[in-house]
């Protein structure tokens, strides 16, 4: 009689594990449904390259959409021929040809691009020479992000990404002006 409730305890305890379990892999179905969702009202995380490369915008990255830098942030501007011509700027710009104007692009170098999409991460890696300094740094796209820059009230959208510079991984964002 004490086997057999030992063994309907176990039994019950292995059907109720069973079913949280279950419960836990719909509920992770579920929520990255909703993240694709919310992927699809700003930019698809799928289609980087072409985000990047058509845009004759400035991208942004920094460790946050209002991060604060006496140094400035750095923009970056991307061409189809697989290029990224890196700049420091002090504050976000409507657009490219506005910091062209205001006097504010600070050329630092041109960096080979490459991009790698596997299912749904991609990758950026960027090879060249900074400031006459080789350099090798890469970046991984997590999701998509809109906010508006406090300081200058300008909206924004891009991707937070995770910035690889010599096995230093920090997390960041890298956005556009989108008004």
């Amino acid at each position: 009689m004490k086997k057999s409730r030992i063994f309907a305890t176990v039994l019950s305890l292995v059907a109720v594990m069973a079913i949280g379990l279950a419960g836990c892999s719909q509920k992770a179905k579920s929520g990255s449904n909703q993240q694709a969702s919310f992927a699809n009202k700003t930019t698809k995380k799928s289609d980087v390259k072409t985000t990047l490369t058509s845009s004759k915008q400035l991208w942004y990255v920094a460790g946050s959409v209002n991060a604060k830098s006496n140094s400035g942030l750095e923009a970056y501007s991307f061409d189809a021929n697989g290029k990224a011509t890196v700049y420091n700027v002090d504050k976000y710009y409507k657009s490219l040809s506005a910091a062209k104007k205001a006097g504010a692009l600070n050329k630092s170098g041109v960096l080979n691009t490459t991009f790698t999409t596997k299912g749904d991460n991609t990758v950026i890696k960027f090879k060249g020479k900074l400031s006459d300094i080789p350099m090798t740094q890469k970046f991984t796209v997590k999701k998509t992000l809109t906010a508006t820059n406090k300081a200058s009230k300008l909206k924004v959208a891009g991707y937070h990404i995770a910035r690889d510079v010599d096995n230093d991984v920090t997390q960041a964002t890298m956005v556009k002006v989108t008004d």
